[in-house]
């Protein structure tokens, strides 16, 4: 996967294709895009969508410009999860899509990974997520509930190991793309998101008996201190040193 992040002012695309998948959304003002002969404007709370092969051009939609993030997605990756889900290569029939909320996840997305704020599992439990929303959900069932139960005592048992998403699908017997959609059906959210969360509320523990932010954070599988406070204050709205003293 390839990201892309463009300021356009006065200026238009030629008539073009592309090799990958594109997924794009304008995050400021308004692109004039044009698909198979028909003009629309492209501007926030839509995405654009475009098989591989397929001609196009747009340029700004007026003097203010545009600026546009993309994913551009290999097919070969795309082959790849259609395999993992025993589905056929998803095909864009409409190049806009009004879909307020995966425009939210994607923009979400792609800021993440440009800042550098995902570790590489957080990033390819994320990724995985928002492609999932490009195939087809029937079928899509919800694990057990004893099984949640068996996954969560494990996590919380061992919080600091990495649990990456293959060797979980793998101990149920399904792909990582399977796997992520079953456990999100049955949770709302991500593998990931889940056990990120789990560290935290591992992690009140540690700080409310005492122990320092430092060694919690490795305690609980967070890779550096930075990664911990920022994690922590984005779900408590506290500093992990501030709800430390008001514990003690």
């Amino acid at each position: 996967m390839e990201l892309c992040l463009a300021d356009h002012a006065a200026f238009s695309y030629g008539r073009h294709v592309h090799l990958d998948y594109h997924i794009g959304l304008v995050e400021s003002g308004a692109q004039k895009f044009i698909h198979k002969g028909s003009s629309a404007p492209l501007a926030a709370g839509r995405l654009s969508l475009l098989n591989p092969d397929i001609a196009h051009d747009g340029g700004c939609f007026d003097e203010r410009g545009f600026r546009v993030r993309v994913f551009s997605i290999a097919p070969e990756l795309m082959a790849s999860l259609a395999n993992e889900l025993e589905q056929p290569l998803p095909f864009f029939g409409q190049p806009l899509l009004d879909h307020p909320d995966l425009y939210r996840q994607s923009l979400a997305l792609h800021r993440r990974l440009e800042q550098g704020w995902l570790d590489c599992r957080e990033a390819e439990s994320q990724q995985l997520s928002l492609l999932s929303a490009f195939f087809p959900q029937a079928g899509n069932r919800p694990l057990a509930t004893d099984t949640l139960l068996k996954i969560r005592e494990r996590l919380l048992a061992e919080p600091a190991l990495p649990h990456s998403l293959t060797q979980l699908a793998d101990e149920q017997g399904l792909s990582r793309f399977q796997f992520l959609r079953r456990f999100k059906a049955a949770v709302g959210i991500t593998p990931h998101a889940y056990l990120k969360r789990l560290r935290l509320e591992t992690a009140k523990k540690y700080l409310a008996s005492g122990a320092t932010v430092a060694d919690t954070a490795q305690a609980v599988g967070f890779f550096d201190q930075a990664h911990f406070h920022r994690a922590f204050v984005a779900a408590y709205r506290i500093t992990p040193a501030r709800f430390r003293s008001q514990m003690q």
